[in-house]
Order: C-alpha cells, then sequence, then structure tokens
C-alpha cells in the first residue's frame, strides 16, 4: 500500500506532528474527569517531550519495548505518540491482568520501561523483583509513596525538539496489543505502522469520519477496540476525543448533550446499561450520527430501544488480529426500514477490507453457507510477539483465520453464527449457542445469558444455560424452557437451566465463554 514512498520515512511515526501542522490550535481532546483540554499543539509538545526523554535520558531506542498501566488518560496517547516517534514499541497492559499474568508477559515481551497510573502502584512493587524492567515512571495523583520517576518530571523536560526516527517502514511495529485471553495468557498481536495507517484511513473513508467528529472513548486504550474504534481514526482526521478514567453510563449520556458526540461504539453491555437509565428517556441525540455495538452479541431487543429514539443503532464485527476495522452497517447509505430488515448482521466489508467465508478445505462457500470467516488487507497485524506456531494457526498466506462461524446473505451482508470452538454437537446435530442466545434475548425478563455444551450420556453434548435475571423480574426453569416451544428445534432446546447475579465479563464488556465453562460448566442445574 505504501510502496510509492522509497527515501523520507519519517511521517510514519508522526501523524501527530502532521495534524499539529494543519490544526495547532484546534481542540484534539478532552479529559472530562480533570476538565482539561488539550490542542493538537499540545499533543505534538507532550509527545515530544516524552520521545526526547526516554531517548536521552534512559537510551530508549527504536524496537525497544515502552510498556504502561493505566486507565484512559492523556498520558497514554502520550505514550502511543511519542513511540511513533522513537519507532519503539508501545505495550499497554490490560489493567485487569493478575500479577501472575503480568510477570509471565512482561518477561516474554522485556519492556525497558514501565509507566504506571499509581493507582496500580501495590501491583506494580508485588511484580518489580521479577522482572527485568530498570525503569519505572508513576503518574501520581493518589500521593502514593513511590521511589520512582515522577511523569511530571518529563513533562517539565525542557527538549521539546521535534523527535524523528529516519530509518523507520511501514513494517515495523508499533503496537503489541494483547487478544482477550479467553482461552489461557493472553496473546500479543503485533500491529505496525502500516496497519495502524491502513486501518485509520479504512475508517475515515467508510464512515465519511472527519473534523467536526466527536466520540467518546468507552473501551480502555490497553484494547484494540479503544485505539482504533474511534481515537486515532478522529484523531488523524483532525477531531474530538473525550477521555475519562472509567465507564459511567450517565455522564456518557451527559456528555452525548454537552460536548455534542456524533459517533458511539461500544459492547451490548454498555448500551444496556445506557438505555436502563431513566436520563435515558429525556437526552438529547439530535448529534449523533450513528451508535455502533461490537465486541459480543447485541440482541434486536436492545436495538430497539435506541431505534425509538430515532438513532441509527447498527452492528459491527472485528478483532484484534484483524485491524480490527473488518465489518459494519453502512449506516450513513441505509434508511431504517433497510437498517432494522439486516439488523442481526455486522455488515460489509470495510474500504481496504478483503474478507471470504471458507470450509475446512479453505474453498469458498455460498450464499447463506456457514463457514469460518476470514480476512485480509494492509490492517491486518503481523503476527503474535515470541509465538511462531500460533501465528502460523491464525495467519495463513497473507489472511486471518477468525475462528468465527459465518454466512453472508445475497446482498453481501455478513452474519456471525458462532465461535468456532463454541458450537457443540448434541445427537450429531451441529447447536450453535447464538443461535439460542437470541431466543432468550427476546424473554423481557433476561438480562444477560450464555450458553454452553455440557456432557451428556446419551446425546454426547447438551445445552446448559446461564442466565442473569432484570432486577425486579423473577424466572424459573419451567418458564425458561417452555419459551423455546414452536421457536427452536427439540435438539437445540437446552437441558440445563442455572441462575447467577451476574455474568463475568472481559475489559471490553465481553461475556468470556471460558470463564462461564470454568465456573459452570457441570452437568447439572
Amino acid at each position: 500500500m505504501f510502496g510509492q514512498f522509497s527515501n523520507n520515512w519519517m511521517w510514519v511515526g508522526n501523524i501527530c506532528s502532521k495534524r499539529a501542522e494543519y490544526s495547532p490550535n484546534r481542540e484534539a481532546v478532552y479529559d472530562c474527569d480533570y476538565k482539561r483540554r488539550f490542542t493538537y499543539s499540545d499533543l505534538e509538545e507532550r509527545a515530544n517531550k516524552l520521545a526526547n526523554y526516554l531517548a536521552k535520558e534512559m537510551g530508549i531506542k527504536k524496537g525497544d519495548r515502552v510498556a504502561f498501566i493505566s486507565r484512559n488518560r492523556i498520558e497514554m496517547l502520550d505514550a502511543y505518540f511519542a513511540t511513533g516517534k522513537l519507532g519503539a514499541i508501545y505495550v499497554p497492559y490490560n489493567i485487569r491482568l493478575s500479577p501472575v499474568e503480568l510477570k509471565q508477559l512482561i518477561n516474554d515481551e522485556t519492556p525497558r520501561v514501565l509507566i504506571y497510573e499509581d493507582l496500580f502502584n501495590d501491583l506494580v512493587d508485588g511484580i518489580k523483583p521479577y522482572i527485568p524492567i530498570k525503569n519505572y515512571v508513576a503518574i501520581t495523583e493518589m500521593n502514593k509513596n513511590t521511589s520512582d520517576l515522577n511523569y511530571e518530571v518529563i513533562m517539565n523536560y525542557t527538549d521539546n525538539s521535534p523527535f524523528r526516527c529516519r530509518d523507520l517502514r511501514t513494517e515495523d511495529i508499533h503496537l503489541i496489543l494483547h487478544t482477550g485471553g479467553t482461552t489461557g495468557l493472553p496473546k500479543g498481536a503485533m500491529i505496525s505502522h502500516g496497519a495502524m495507517i491502513a486501518n485509520a484511513v479504512s475508517e475515515i473513508i467508510t464512515w465519511n469520519i472527519n473534523q467536526n467528529d466527536v466520540a467518546h472513548i468507552l473501551l480502555p486504550l490497553f484494547h484494540t477496540g479503544g485505539w482504533n474504534l474511534l481515537t486515532l481514526p478522529i484523531l488523524y482526521a483532525g477531531g474530538r476525543i473525550i477521555i475519562n478514567r472509567s465507564f459511567d453510563p450517565k455522564l456518557t449520556l451527559e456528555l452525548i448533550e454537552k460536548e455534542r458526540t456524533t459517533l458511539v461504539f461500544g459492547a451490548a453491555t454498555i448500551f444496556r446499561m445506557i438505555a436502563q437509565l431513566p436520563e435515558f428517556n429525556n437526552t438529547d441525540f439530535s448529534s449523533v450520527r450513528w451508535m455502533m455495538a461490537g465486541a459480543a452479541p447485541t440482541p434486536v431487543e436492545l436495538m430497539e430501544e435506541f431505534w425509538k429514539k430515532g438513532i441509527r443503532f447498527i452492528l459491527g464485527y472485528g478483532l484484534t488480529e484483524g485491524g480490527p476495522t473488518n465489518l459494519s452497517i453502512p449506516a450513513e447509505f441505509m434508511n431504517f426500514d433497510e437498517i432494522r430488515n439486516k439488523a442481526e448482521s455486522v455488515g460489509k466489508p470495510f474500504i481496504f477490507t478483503e474478507a471470504r467465508i471458507v470450509d475446512e478445505n479453505g474453498n469458498d462457500v455460498g450464499p447463506n453457507e456457514i463457514g469460518e470467516l476470514i480476512f485480509s488487507g494492509p490492517q491486518i497485524f503481523s503476527g503474535y510477539w515470541n509465538k511462531p506456531e500460533e501465528t502460523q494457526k491464525t495467519l495463513k498466506e497473507g489472511w486471518v483465520y477468525t475462528g468465527d462461524l459465518a454466512k453472508k446473505d445475497e446482498d453481501g451482508f455478513y452474519y456471525i453464527v458462532d465461535r468456532k470452538k463454541d458450537m457443540y454437537i448434541s445427537g450429531g446435530e451441529n447447536v450453535y449457542p447464538t443461535e439460542i442466545e437470541k431466543v432468550l434475548y427476546q424473554m423481557p425478563e433476561v438480562k444477560e445469558c450464555c450458553v454452553i455444551g455440557v456432557p451428556d450420556e446419551k446425546w454426547g453434548e447438551v445445552g446448559k444455560i446461564i442466565i442473569s435475571v432484570k432486577p425486579g423480574f423473577t424466572l424459573n426453569k419451567k418458564q425458561v424452557i417452555d419459551f423455546f416451544n414452536g421457536k427452536l428445534a427439540r435438539y437445540k432446546i437446552p437441558k440445563y437451566v442455572t441462575f447467577v447475579e451476574d455474568l463475568p465479563k472481559s475489559s471490553a464488556g465481553k461475556i468470556v465463554k471460558s470463564e462461564v465453562k470454568k465456573m459452570y460448566g457441570g452437568a447439572h442445574d
């Protein structure tokens, strides 16, 4: 994609400086926790200070890893742009990882610097004796005792001259973003400069993102959704993002109205919390172009709550290894009737994305036939850090194999059927848990649910429902099982039902089925 550039590659890591040249005084970031607003010129100055400090005081050079443990805050953006200037690799860690998981990842990825929010001071102190990091930087706001360098020292550094890595290439790695870790220790997906740029440009073109767009970033910035949906595309286009430390559905509604948010992306859990607030009924949504749910299946019943408000609520799909901008409903080119008719679809491929659905032999399947969804394009990842065998399983001849089962209708719209590994076989028949969950979400009492396969002496496997009920409602097993009558084939109807207060979720709001199976995987109610 970028082969025509042959000599001066300094632009690759300097998107921030290019944006600052065009609109230096335009607001880029609003930190609503501290009521601080930052211009594009501010972002450039902060990034240059950090880049110069890391290079000149800590000896950080191209290819070195710079790690981060923090909630969403301006310092994480500093690090993204500074590592781009240095040619260093930025590694933001999930704040919910256990000390054991963090130690394993850090010892594998060997960052030379760890910058952390002092909320996690005890966590960092606890792992220091077991990891090879020499340079620690604390973002201090809670007055916790630490001997580590205060981040404000870096922001007071006198050298804010433009920093450039002159031998950068688009194929050089800029980020290591960790997968959800639903099957064990998270894998570090390597994302190149070229992939980051292609992803942002693909979003800008596909979604018509421009300098007037505003987004409150609802997903964490250690997650691909936090960076790529919609932080970087909006900043590349000269728009404005809003950040805060922790998700608050009431605050999200307030910001939509006061800051005139135009694009909203999140997981179904986020939108369910928003729709349940009494403030939802009176919020002015007139600035919103569309809202999009991803990361997990979203019931049509939830989407209806937003449609009633005149909001173009749609679905999309992507994964860390794929960009993640892979599929979305083209909301601005469809009327409400068309959106409703394709409600369960995750849309069509982005401008730079090639998508296929293939059988076990890698051959394309026909319309409405189920196969594995795979992607190619300039936005895909470069492989997993230090895991060549895992890379070969996922990345084959330039195609990312998602492990998700999907189908495509006659109009070219894609539908996610289920995770390949979540499908179970009952009496010789394939059963897709997502199909059962969609029926369950039609019950007004259901808050959240998850269906898994469990062993059965007669049928091999049968379904088990783990379900949480909305406050003020009651539900029993007979009511749940009877609800399937006439809606599903008998072999698809689960045998067991377990009621829980809440279901385990990832940082992106996705129900983690591996945890559900660990906690509730027995063949009983």
